[in-house]
């Protein structure tokens, strides 16, 4: 029962303690609160009156000044511990004394005179509810840390509020039961209960570290701007953030001075007998009215006027109901009297009080949660400083201005009661025309602050760098020689281009192991071009070892540099049966001048050697002749050979850019080629790629236009007219996919693993949106604007999201920005649907399998494959599932992977419907599916006859597996479709010491796999296992034995299978340098096959 009350305010396991410790402390601050308003506003108005009523608000603003700004200045210079104590501790013994008082000096209401006591009461009401909120909220902002804040304020501030409200209206209740029976009864009240904050507070202080959030680092570089009061009307934006504050406060105090008197003279207590019942329980009704209001409006117009109006209406809101009223106040009292108590003063009596009950609620939750956001632009190291002082000392100076005036008002003597009124007017007046200038002020402040923040970015962000080379020359700027290292082979396999120059960057390292690897490549890929370099570098080389591995270097590239190309002997090479002749001659053919030896490189371009046809490749990229580019475009769908041919084409530059784009259009072209085409593009960037990738922006295949939007990004791409307006519908589209995708994911069930997994799709879904959404707004904006919006939200606090979406709001348009701050904003997912739904039409589903079958059909555009099989593979496992024409119609997809699987549900919900549909397929097809579903007739141990997982199946086993887990599942899903499932006997040696490594990975699926290493240690990989991924870029040769403890199921990847998948998605680059970087991972996975 309590874990599901504090699961209803926000609360999670583990939170119970500190949730009940302050809900306990909000309790006895709201009853204590509420109980000392209605005694010190009963008894002033039953014993001093109006009469001192300016005087109070006075001495109030005096006292307030002094109160906050001693509060500020304390917690700057001491532990926030000793001041919430020593606040609580003074708080309770000036209420206990007070009580103490009254009770000695035998205080009697009927007395004649002058009442200090209930002056005292009602003067120091603002300041100690100003420095108990202050207090409380410190103490919530110090235990919790943003995230948490953000999900418990709401249960905290509603717990606070409920008690305050439950205590205004138990008031004439406890009158009726003679608890109360005297107004200063209510003391005693309030002594009580902030007693219990007292000794909440000392609970908290004992049990959890206040002060650690407080310390200030002792580090001469950390400069932090003093601001003093000054800054406060020197600086034009500060200024006008207290002018507005005092002409709000001000207003309220006019208002309530106007609510008081109005009172005083509708509630007249009786100076004989005392009786101030009938006053208390009306302003017991009324304080709870505001508190009930004021939970409402926070409730359930705070979001629509801020969200759907802004902020300067907000501000705006509060002062045009304070107009109304006091209009229509001002209209009631010329009409039937406002001085003295008659039938007709009830008319100006309740414009009054309805003004004061609105007014208040709208100024407690409304402008000031719109106003907190005007502090978003202050740096945030100065901003809390600076809104304590405006919020704190400025609002009481306010109050201190408002009090004089009335003092001062009160002088003329033509001034009457309803002349305040006016005066209220005035102030509204200017409040509604300050809210305009200071909104304005802070578009200006939002863009004087990120023009700031742009100019710290030193003109990164204006493009998208986080592609594969980037990354890979990132890696290359770490002082760890081992991650240095695994870069450079992993360039080599990626950009081998660019390799030579790269390995001459470090043959002057600090570390060896860096200048032998530079070296032995050098000579290893014949180099000579990088021969004049090494000659002057080997001379200041101190080490024996590097000198010898240098020295070799250099005797290779002389015997290279000195060949004589002739084409007998070029011939011999070429034609030659040892690979290393072949090898030796594309080396060599770097040096081609004449048109004559071209033939001989284009036949080593198709050998069947891979080595042999890499090290053609790369010759042809460092030549840069248009006669190899057609046999260069070929290669690029082969998995052994697409990342050359892709560096090679790249090395041409944009002069490529014809042939390759002709390539693209021919019928029948191999979708990688076309997206190998679109990538090469946008690595080579210039006009020209722009143009022709822009050309292909409708073309109607998801993967060709997500890596088209990538190239441009790369390019930094700039939309303009029709391009921009292309590219907002693309925004608004993705927005939709975002909004189509929540309300799918709250009907998707978190019952059994494979609803998780749907769960965890779409996760990945929304994410790939939420970036694309990004990458977009950076072509029709400044990019680097967007990046500082990206990066505020990504901080994912309450501030920093909030800030990010204002400045967007700066220079996005109008009709695109509420769309974006829907889903932008940092909301629960059902507040972002409801705000998403008046844009985009809600979907509706009839259950969960009606849910699936629409995920099914739904357009590849707007949803990928992965999560669609996830949802053809969770309907087979439904029971009482029929067979739909959706599941039939997928049998003649285009995409194997979507046949597969949905062959597969068809097969497993009727045997006969299967067979039936599959009929209709092309032999080979159905012959091949038949093998991948259907169950062997005659059970045999042969690796021919067992049946292999689902290319789906694989992906979720995957997905289970650590260092497969932050890839998202539709790459997983293209990496498992290149995976070779292999059974192997008890007993048998899988791979020996030396042999070769071209398929190094092995991930056990069942049974154990034995590592003996060189050392004579060994291991077991258990089920989920993997073994091999640290060869990935170390070596060709195994360096252990792999044997079989059981009969086992393994999955198999080749190398060039892994660096072609690995090259053609960006988040798989930092995978496999994450994979090679760190310790082998030996932690066993749930298997999901039990």
């Amino acid at each position: 029962m309590l874990q599901s009350f504090l699961a209803f305010l926000g609360g999670k396991p583990g939170e119970e303690k500190t949730m009940l410790l302050l809900l306990g402390k909000g309790f006895f601050m709201g009853v204590f609160l509420a109980t000392y308003l209605v005694g010190a506003e009963t008894l002033f108005i039953s014993t001093v009156g109006k009469e001192y009523l300016d005087d109070a608000f006075f001495i109030t603003g005096i006292l307030g000044v002094i109160t906050t700004a001693l509060y500020v200045y304390i917690q700057k210079r001491s532990n926030f511990s000793t001041l919430v104590v020593s606040n609580a501790f003074l708080t309770f013994l000036f209420i206990a004394l007070l009580r103490a008082a009254f009770w000695y000096f035998d205080y009697n209401q009927t007395d004649k005179g002058f009442h200090v006591l209930p002056f005292i009461l009602f003067v120091m009401n603002g300041p100690i509810s100003a420095i108990t909120l202050l207090g409380f909220w410190g103490i919530f902002g110090r235990i919790f840390d943003l995230k948490q804040a953000k999900r418990t304020i709401g249960g905290i501030d509603t717990g606070q509020l409920t008690a305050t409200m439950l205590a205004f209206f138990s008031i004439p209740l406890l009158t009726r039961l003679h608890i109360v029976d005297e107004t200063y009864d209510l003391l005693m009240i309030s002594a009580v209960s902030a007693f219990g904050v007292l000794l909440l507070t000392i609970w908290i202080v004992k049990d959890y570290n206040l002060d650690s959030a407080t310390k200030i680092r002792q580090d001469d570089t950390f400069k932090v701007r003093e601001v003093s009061y000054k800054d406060l009307f020197r600086d034009k934006y500060m200024r006008m953030l207290c002018l507005f504050m005092v002409f709000s406060m001000s207003s309220a105090v006019f208002a309530n001075y106007l609510y008081i008197s109005a009172t005083e003279i509708m509630y007249p207590v009786d100076r004989e007998t005392g009786d101030d019942t009938e006053l208390r329980n009306f302003l017991s009704f009324a304080n709870a009215a505001v508190m009930v209001l004021s939970f409402i409006i926070q409730s359930f117009i705070n979001d629509i006027i801020i969200g759907r109006f802004g902020l300067r209406v907000s501000l705006m809101v509060m002062p045009l109901v304070l107009g109304l009223f006091t209009i229509g106040a001002i209209f009631s009292g010329h009409m039937f009297g406002y001085e003295e108590k008659t039938d007709e003063f009830l008319f100006f009596f309740i414009f009054l009080v309805v003004g004061k009950v609105f007014t208040s609620s709208l100024k407690d939750a409304l402008e000031n949660p719109a106003f907190k956001l005007f502090f978003l632009p202050f740096d945030v190291k100065i901003r809390f400083d600076i809104q304590s002082r405006i919020e704190g000392v400025v609002n009481q100076i306010a109050i201190l201005v408002a009090g004089g005036l009335q003092i001062g008002l009160g002088l003329l003597a033509f001034f009457e009661l309803i002349h305040y009124a006016y005066f209220i007017l005035v102030l509204a007046v200017f409040i509604i025309y300050y809210a305009g200038k200071l909104y304005i002020e802070y578009k200006s402040q939002l863009l004087i602050t990120l023009e700031d923040q742009k100019i710290k970015l030193k003109g990164a962000g204006t493009k998208n760098d986080q592609n594969t080379i980037n990354i890979i020359k990132k890696e290359l700027r770490r002082r760890d020689p081992d991650r240095i290292l695994n870069a450079l082979k992993l360039m080599e396999k990626m950009e081998p281009i660019l390799l030579d120059f790269s390995l001459l960057d470090f043959i002057r390292s600090e570390h060896k192991d860096l200048r032998l690897f530079a070296y032995n490549r050098l000579g290893f890929l014949m180099s000579f071009n990088t021969l004049d370099i090494l000659e002057r570098e080997i001379k200041k080389e101190e080490d024996a070892e590097v000198r010898g591995v240098a020295a070799e270097t250099i005797e290779i590239l002389h015997e290279l540099e000195d060949y004589e190309l002739t084409e007998l002997g070029i011939k011999k090479l070429v034609r030659s049966t040892e690979t290393t002749d072949r090898i030796y001659a594309a080396r060599v053919l770097t040096k081609l001048d004449d048109d004559k030896f071209v033939p001989f490189l284009t036949e080593l371009l198709r050998d069947i050697n891979p080595s042999v046809r890499r090290a053609a490749i790369t010759t042809a990229g460092k030549l840069k002749r248009p006669e190899f580019w057609n046999v260069l475009i070929e290669n690029l769908h082969i998995p052994a050979y697409s990342n050359y041919a892709d560096s090679a084409l790249i090395a041409s530059g944009e002069t490529v850019f014809y042939a390759i784009d002709s390539a693209f259009y021919k019928t029948g072209q191999h979708l990688d080629t076309m997206v190998r085409i679109v990538q090469i593009m946008g690595k080579v960037g210039g006009r020209t790629a722009i143009e022709m990738l822009w050309k292909k922006i409708e073309f109607p295949d998801k993967n060709i236009i997500s890596e088209l939007l990538l190239s441009l990004s790369y390019i930094g791409f700039e939309a303009k007219d029709f391009q921009a307006a292309r590219i907002r519908l693309a925004i608004e589209s993705t927005i939709s996919d975002l909004a189509w995708n929540i309300k799918a994911l709250q009907d998707v069930p978190e019952e059994d693993f494979f609803d998780r997994m749907i769960h965890t799709a779409f996760a990945e879904e929304n994410k790939k949106n939420f970036d694309l959404i990004f990458m977009l707004l950076s072509m029709i904006y400044d990019a680097q604007s967007i990046k500082l919006v990206r990066d505020n939200i990504d901080l994912g606090t309450t501030d920093s999201v909030s800030f990010g979406i204002e400045m967007l709001d700066i220079f996005v348009d109008e009709n695109l920005k509420p769309k974006l701050s829907s889903v932008l904003d940092d909301l629960p997912d059902e507040e972002k649907l409801k705000k998403l739904n008046n844009y985009f039409p809600p979907e509706n589903f009839e259950d969960y399998s009606d849910l699936l079958l629409q995920i099914v059909n739904r357009d590849y555009n707007n949803i990928n494959k992965y999560t669609k099989c996830l949802a053809i593979y969770k309907l087979s496992k439904i029971r009482g599932q029929q067979v739909t024409n959706d599941l039939i119609a997928n049998l003649f997809n285009p995409d194997y992977m979507m046949v597969q699987t949905a062959a597969a549900a068809i097969y497993k919900l009727d045997h006969e419907t299967y067979q039936y549909h599959t009929k209709r397929l092309r032999p080979a097809l159905k012959k091949k599916l038949d093998k991948d579903i259907v169950p062997p007739v005659f059970k045999t141990n042969e690796e021919g006859y067992h049946q292999k997982l689902l290319i789906i199946e694989r992906t979720i086993m995957l997905k289970q597996i650590e260092i497969f887990k932050g890839i998202p599942g539709v790459i997983l899903l293209e990496l498992s479709s290149r995976f070779d499932e292999i059974k192997v006997a008890n007993n048998t040696t899988v791979a020996e010491i030396g042999d070769s490594g071209s398929m190094p990975v092995y991930i056990v699926l069942k049974g154990q796999l034995r590592v003996d290493y060189e050392d004579g240690t060994s291991r077991i990989i258990e089920e989920r296992g993997i073994v091999g991924h640290k060869m990935i870029l170390s070596t060709d040769r195994y360096a252990y034995n792999l044997t079989t403890e059981t009969e086992c199921l393994l999955l198999t990847i080749g190398k060039d299978e892994l660096y072609d998948a690995v090259s053609r998605n960006v988040e798989m680059v930092d995978g496999i340098l994450t994979i090679v970087n760190e310790s082998e991972i030996e932690e066993e996975e749930e298997s999901i096959f039990i």
